[in-house]
């Protein structure tokens, strides 16, 4: 039996682009009904480990969906770290697919 196993480092480092971490939510399991598209924005990227994302900045982990109502996307704060720069607007290597106007 084969365990699947984590992403390297240097792979997690390419989720500085917005476009990448959106492409990892293309095997993301459908029963998690979350947004991948809104889940990349907030700075997270499939892990390919059960329904597990992990800020590319920030590094903290969430699998704990409330799929009930739509507050995780509204207050996404909580699911970063209380210092994640990304979180907090002063990270500088995150890419976006379009720049915001």
């Amino acid at each position: 039996m084969v365990f699947p196993l984590p992403r390297r480092e240097e792979d997690d480092r390419d989720m500085r682009f917005e476009l990448q971490r959106f492409i990892s939510f293309s095997a993301f399991p459908q029963y998690a009904n979350v947004s991948g598209l809104r889940l990349a924005q907030a700075g997270f990227f499939y892990t390919g480990l059960s329904v597990t994302v992990k800020c590319f900045c920030c590094r903290r982990n969430q699998s704990d969906w409330r799929t009930d109502d739509d507050t995780l996307f509204r207050t996404g704060n909580e699911m970063h770290e209380t210092d994640c720069a990304f979180m907090l607007g002063t990270d500088t290597t995150n890419i976006p697919m379009h720049e915001r106007q």
